[in-house]
């Protein structure tokens, strides 16, 4: 049974939740680089009657939801790792956290992983791109011809 201010209720089951967790340190997929991942907290010091040490331990992500190194000497061992997921929210707001939010942030999602795949590899797309030299179309015009509109 439970009781409200309102009425008494009777269930057979009764799920609770106290929300969500979001810090990277309990995702056993990221224990060998959690400790470089920038957080809000190395970021943002709230008021301490705003502070929140929930908050405060999401993952300071970029616009398009990479993870920030905290030391810029280290940022290769993040390179790559996206957070598209609850961890999110703080840093790029109600995105892959909601369905509501998916139009919009999927968009980021994918411009900033090409982005990343193209710097990645920008001589060689470059390169390939200057020296492209195959023709792609042949035709002949023989003098005279008239073209008709």
């Amino acid at each position: 049974m439970v009781t409200t201010p309102h009425e008494t209720f009777t269930f057979d089951f009764l799920i609770i939740s106290t929300g969500l967790l979001t810090d990277p340190a309990l995702r056993p997929e990221l224990k060998l680089v959690e400790k470089e991942i920038t957080r809000w907290s190395d970021r943002f010091s709230a008021p301490k009657h705003l502070s929140n040490p929930i908050l405060d331990a999401h993952p300071y992500l970029s616009p398009g939801f990479a993870f920030i190194s905290r030391d810029k000497k280290r940022d290769n061992n993040l390179h790559g790792l996206f957070a598209f997921n609850y961890s999110a929210l703080i840093s790029c707001g109600v995105s892959a956290s909601a369905l509501s939010g998916l139009r919009f942030s999927i968009p980021k999602l994918a411009t900033a992983v090409a982005d990343q795949l193209f710097l990645d590899n920008r001589e060689e797309v470059l390169e390939d791109y200057f020296s492209y030299n195959e023709i792609e179309f042949f035709g002949e015009w023989s003098e005279g011809s008239k073209v008709e509109m």
